[in-house]
């Protein structure tokens, strides 16, 4: 009889866990990993997507001029309020990490307030790592003058890999 009860218990934990991961598995290579406090998953305690994931969320055009490019430049990506709502992101702080560890924070506040991309397009084209690819936070500093600030550029990341909601 414990025998019984231990093959179903296990059984149901299964397929509990099973189900845990309610969002689509990435079929491509991994270009972004969300986690944290986090709701969804697509592995684990993290949602990992491929670049046909993060294309696939409603997508965003900022025309910005920033401190890195000649005069304006135009780039597409998704609102990192999308995202989080996403993966059922619940934090207070966003920490954003590329490729080479830079790491730097933003209040979910300004990411829910502000109109912030995760860039994978300038000017049409797909940034490659050596061009601050494949992804980049952008900001709308020539709509929103006021936040052409040190502290905002120190935001902008570039070969952006991961978010962590905190």
């Amino acid at each position: 009889m414990k025998f019984l009860v231990t093959a179903i218990f296990m059984l149901v934990a299964g397929a509990g866990a099973a189900s845990a991961c309610d969002l689509p598995a990435p079929t491509g290579e991994i270009v972004l990993t969300i986690e944290g406090q986090v709701q969804k998953c697509t592995d684990g305690l993290e949602v990992r997507m491929d670049m046909a994931m993060i294309e696939a969320l409603p997508k965003k055009e900022i025309k910005t001029a920033n401190p890195w490019e000649q005069g304006v430049v135009s780039y597409e990506g998704v609102l990192l309020r999308d995202l989080l709502d996403y993966a059922g992101g619940n934090g207070t702080v966003l920490s954003v990490s590329a490729l080479n560890d830079y790491r730097a924070d933003i209040d979910i506040s300004d990411v829910r307030g502000i109109d912030v991309i995760l860039a994978y397009k300038r000017d049409g084209v797909y940034m490659p790592v050596r061009e601050k690819g494949p992804l980049f936070v952008v900001f709308p500093f020539t709509d929103q003058p006021d936040l052409a600030t040190e502290a905002r550029y120190g935001q902008s990341v570039w070969q952006v890999a991961r978010l962590t909601v905190k």
